[in-house]
């Protein structure tokens, strides 16, 4: 899924070059590397992530029970901001040498990590170690395989979803039970939704729609690829492919949705919250948001905070343009070894990232935060068997995830300049809603600028 924020782009270019001759300084760990037993105390690894409110909870918690169960290593866990942010701030680390040993990541920054050439692939500690990938999703390992090295370690899988009131569905007459199959029938349930004042303001629209990387679902739910060369899978990607039919499609859709009052544009939306907050205020039934969000949205808008409005959620795959293959979009976050640090924090870094994707951590982060499990066997564990009895609309993305099948589509764009391209989608969109652009010629100006930014970073790493 692609994040639509944007990025200091002159500096990454810069940092390019700092990061090669940066990462001359160290070598790669190798079987002689010193083993932790050897060192004098524990050695102290720092992890940057983006998680924050009931998912941060959830990390912290992980870090402090990893940190008391042995004596080797300790982990400082610290929040950079969302994950644009924190990527931002990871590459300015790149030549200030303030760098942490981990870096936790989503998946729109794969092929610039690697790019950097700041990492050491996980692919050598695996090989030297024999460790065993048998229990992890296929799908998850290859989206972190480019070239047939494993650059990174996925940690969960996440996707996006319809989370809708079911109390409003009651309300107007449509079953709680039968959320719509695909965009158009969504806008017939939000028509029965709207509701007007009596001056005919709109007080009540059928879904919230912030401004984010929906455009790259809608396309992986219909088979259509958001970029060339199978997204990027079968060599660097040259062009953009989203203003085809099914792109062209869902932002004349999108336009009409918001000019007929059946949906409300809550903008970009940075905190993810803004969605759900228009549903937790009835204005609107229905937003889109993602799995990783279940965790939060339970303690919110199911009345776990005071003075919260409860609101019984139902949640369903992300609808699609009609006579879509009925797949869904998927995201898998990774972490990332940092090549800079001492090979006894690699090793450190590589220590925790084993224990992070053991089963029973795995299903307690499941649990914890909606995220994916990757561990197949963490399924039939106590966490993960207990939170979706307690609340099934947890299994809702654990199915479609486990029946997804990992096709050039489903899996995601692999480009370097991944949140550039996805600013010119969202500056379409903002010109679209707020300006009043034609959909069409927004779409087609956002594939122009997108080409041209594929180009123009291709040529400053000098493919």
């Amino acid at each position: 899924m692609v994040r639509s924020f944007p990025r200091p782009v002159l500096l990454f270019a810069a940092c390019l070059l700092l990061t090669a001759c940066a990462g001359e300084e160290t070598s790669a760990p190798s079987a002689e590397t010193p083993s932790l037993t050897r060192s004098a105390g524990p050695v102290t690894i720092d992890l940057w992530h983006s998680e924050g409110a009931r998912n941060g909870e959830t990390l912290d918690r992980l870090v402090a029970r990893f940190n008391a169960s042995q004596d080797e290593v300790r982990v400082r866990a610290t929040r950079q901001g969302d994950y644009l942010e924190a990527m931002a701030k990871l590459i300015a680390s790149f030549s200030s040498g303030n760098v942490p040993a981990l870096a936790y990541l989503d998946e729109g920054h794969i092929q610039k990590m690697i790019d950097s050439g700041a990492v050491t692939p996980v692919q050598q500690f695996i090989e030297r170690d024999r460790y065993d990938l048998s229990d992890l999703d296929e799908k998850a390992v290859e989206y972190y395989t480019v070239q047939d090295t494993q650059w990174g370690m996925p940690f969960h899988a996440d996707m996006g979803l319809l989370y809708y009131s079911k109390q409003v569905f009651r309300e107007v007459g449509l079953d709680p039970e039968k959320p719509p199959r695909d965009l158009e029938e969504l806008r017939q349930y939000s028509q029965k939704i709207l509701k007007r004042s009596g001056s005919g303001q709109v007080v009540r629209s059928g879904i919230a729609i912030d401004i984010k990387g929906w455009l790259a679902s809608v396309l992986a739910q219909h088979g259509d690829l958001y970029v060339d060369r199978a997204n990027g899978h079968d060599g660097r990607a040259t062009k953009v492919l989203f203003d085809n039919d099914t792109g062209r499609w869902f932002f004349q859709w999108w336009h009409d949705m918001v000019d007929e009052g059946l949906a409300v544009n809550v903008g970009r939306n940075p905190s993810y919250a803004d969605g759900l907050l228009a549903v937790a205020a009835d204005r609107a039934a229905m937003t889109f948001s993602f799995a990783g969000a279940l965790g939060s949205v339970i303690d919110v808008l199911e009345g776990g905070e005071p003075g919260a409005k409860r609101i019984e959620i139902g949640v369903s795959q992300l609808p699609g343009v009609p006579d879509g293959t009925g797949l869904t979009g998927l995201a898998v976050y990774g972490l990332w070894i940092l090549k800079q640090r001492p090979e006894q924090e690699q090793e450190a870094a590589w220590k925790f990232i084993k224990w992070l994707v053991e089963p029973e951590q795995q299903a307690e982060w499941f649990a914890g935060t909606g995220y994916l499990p990757i561990s197949r066997s963490s399924i039939d564990l106590p966490a993960a068997r207990d939170v979706v009895a307690r609340y099934p609309l947890y299994q809702v993305p654990l199915d479609l995830y486990w029946g997804t099948p990992a096709t050039p589509a489903t899996m995601g764009a692999l480009i370097g300049p991944g949140d550039e391209v996805a600013e010119a989608v969202t500056q379409a969109a903002e010109e679209m809603l707020v300006a009043g652009k034609d959909p069409l010629e927004a779409l087609g100006d956002a594939a122009d600028n997108a080409n041209r930014t594929l180009t123009e970073y291709h040529e400053r790493i000098g493919e």
